[in-house]
């Protein structure tokens, strides 16, 4: 299993990564994020197979180059 490695913008975890198995990946789009302080931020979104939504630090087209690496 060939995982790629994404920056989590959730930052409640043990670090700020997340591992992602390309091939359980079924859409991947951009939207925003708005802070407690009303600033508004771009994401990237993943959406799995088994139902999991990841939002990423990682641009869009950098989420989709290397997800499309071989």
């Amino acid at each position: 299993m060939a995982v790629k490695i994404f920056t989590n913008i959730f930052k409640g975890n043990a670090t700020d990564s997340v591992a992602i198995n390309p091939t359980h990946v079924v859409s991947v789009w951009e939207g925003i994020q708005v802070s407690e302080t009303n600033e508004v931020a771009t994401v990237t979104c993943l959406f799995t197979i088994t139902g999991q939504t990841f939002q990423l630090e990682d641009t869009y087209l950098e989420v989709v180059a290397r997800l499309n690496e071989v």
